[in-house]
């Protein structure tokens, strides 16, 4: 009888919980269905560009996507050559700060290569569609759009990553954040500016940028050309998140993926999707900086 007694309560504060995430999930799918109608009002042949072909070939694909895993395995590996831990045969210790340089130049030449391959194929099919803006051709718009987009889906965002932790709680998943999170943290209450700001950097220009281009860009638009639109936003989505490394933000972090490339397919303008992603990390990154404490 004892058991049931105390048990209970904590299965009425998940359910409680539970129903709050999801009218949060439910209040961010109405607020993007609005964002939605306005931006096909605003430009009504905007959701067909770019078009349902894919300007990528396979191998395009296959290339950027190697690139980008070798030159990941490849910065980690020089930085752990660099660590002084690593005559230490036992050692796993990274020198952070030429890990996340030198991921920032891996992702800055990743989209350069993107860009002009692109650029090439859009002159060989004599086609004008934009790489970053589609057929808008409006940066301002794009930026405000990215935001929205974002203002949005926070409360959704709230909504998946509570429920996700119940589920996982309930499996007894121990859960842990992200590497990066845990060492900006580290960073910010050892005021370690070498690592801040390389940080800083990657987490709120480069890595937009270059997963933007990658999993929008170039993986979805491809999906979407081949195999429809929903198995586009549900593989690349995925994808997506299993190049995190945190079990604990793998389904916020696939829905935020599907977020930017419902927009992405809804403006045709990847400068929104990059805005999303660039303006939803600084905000987390500031919320640690503020709040770390309660972290």
């Amino acid at each position: 009888m004892m058991e049931n007694v105390i048990e209970e309560p904590v299965a009425i504060t998940d359910l409680q919980s539970a129903i709050f995430f999801v009218l949060l999930l439910c209040v961010s799918i109405m607020l993007l269905r609005f964002l939605g109608r306005s931006i096909d009002k605003s430009a009504p042949s905007a959701n067909q560009s770019p078009d349902g072909s894919s300007p990528w070939e396979l191998s395009s694909v296959f290339l950027l996507f190697g690139f980008f895993l070798l030159g990941q395995i490849a910065i980690y590996n020089l930085a752990m050559f660099s660590s002084p831990e690593s005559q230490n045969a036992t050692a796993t210790e990274l020198h952070q700060p030429i890990l996340f340089i030198g991921l920032s130049l891996v992702n800055l030449v990743i989209s350069a290569i993107a860009f002009f391959l692109y650029r090439a194929r859009k002159v060989f099919q004599q086609n004008d569609i934009s790489f970053w803006l589609g057929t808008r051709g409006d940066a301002r718009g794009a930026l405000k759009l990215g935001v929205l987009t974002l203002l949005c889906w926070i409360p959704g965002h709230i909504g998946i990553a509570g429920l996700w932790s119940l589920y996982l709680e309930s499996r007894e998943v121990e859960l842990h954040s992200q590497e990066s999170v845990q060492l900006l943290t580290q960073a910010l209450q050892q005021h370690d500016w070498a690592l801040i700001i390389p940080l800083f950097l990657y987490g709120i220009v480069m890595a937009p940028i270059a997963e933007e281009i990658l999993f929008r860009g170039v993986l979805f638009r491809w999906l979407r050309g081949h195999w429809g639109l929903y198995a586009a936003l549900a593989v690349s989505s995925i994808a997506f998140a299993l190049v995190h490394d945190s079990i604990a933000s793998w389904l916020p972090i696939a829905a935020l993926g599907g977020v930017c490339a419902w927009l992405y397919h809804r403006s045709g303008q990847l400068l929104a999707s990059i805005t999303t992603h660039a303006f939803f990390n600084a905000s987390t990154m500031l919320l640690i900086t503020f709040f770390q404490e309660e972290i």
